[in-house]
Parts: C-alpha cells; structure tokens; sequence
C-alpha cells in the first residue's frame, strides 16, 4: 500500500508545483500589461505627441479648425435651397438655436485653437531654452 501512496504523493507535489508556476506566471503577465498600459499612455499623451510631431500635429490642428470653420458657416449661414420655412417653426426660433450652435462653435474653436497655440508655445520654449543655456 504504501508504494501506491507515494505516486500519489509525487503527483500531488507536482501539481501544486504547477499551481506555484502559474501564479507567478500570471503576476509577471499582469505586472507587464501594467507597465506596457503605463508606457503608451505616457507616449500617446498630447504632451509627448506635440513634442514628437510639432509641425504634423499644428498642421492638423489647423486642418481641423478649417473644417470646423466650415461647418459651422454652413450651419448658421442660410442656404438658398432652404430659404422656405416649415409652416410650424416661427423664423425666431431657428435663428435663436443658429445663433447658440453658432457661439458654442466659436467658444470651441477658440479653445482648440488656444491650446494648440500653448502647447505649441511650450515646446518652442523648451526646445529654445537649452540652447541658450
């Protein structure tokens, strides 16, 4: 009996060996996806892609403000194809709601357009201060 009881006994430390090896497996795999998560957070932050791409992301930020320029003209402006109104909407009430959209437009593109100015500030003062040092 009892060398039935040792096989047992080699299997069962075998698999708590295994059980050991798995945990410690899967911590390591949790602790890198962490650190892998923390790493591109930190290089996909605006900050680090001004700085990477300062003149792309300027470009972009214009493009954008273009687009958005557009839009929003073409929202508030009328447009000759819709110059008949609904019966039911008064003519005070559109131009209320085009004259909000119209302000909410503005204020964002003034917003975007101010911190693409400061981060692109920024990044010149860093990049200039070194070398006057």
């Amino acid at each position: 009996m009892e060398k039935k009881a040792e096989p047992l006994k080699h299997i069962e430390a075998r698999i708590h060996e295994l059980e050991q090896s798995i945990h410690e497996r899967e911590k390591q795999l949790k602790d890198r996806a962490g650190q892998f998560k923390k790493e591109l957070q930190e290089e996909l932050s605006p900050e680090e892609l001004v700085k990477k791409y300062p003149l792309q992301t300027t470009g972009a930020s214009l493009v954008f403000g273009f687009l958005a320029g557009k839009i929003l003209r073409s929202v508030i402006s009328p447009s000759s194809h819709t110059n008949a109104q609904p019966a039911s909407k008064p003519k005070s009430e559109s131009s209320e709601l085009k004259n909000a959209v119209a302000s909410i437009g503005i204020d964002v593109l003034r917003s975007g357009k101010d911190l693409a100015f400061s981060y692109l500030k920024h990044y010149l003062d860093n990049r200039i201060k070194p070398g006057k040092g």
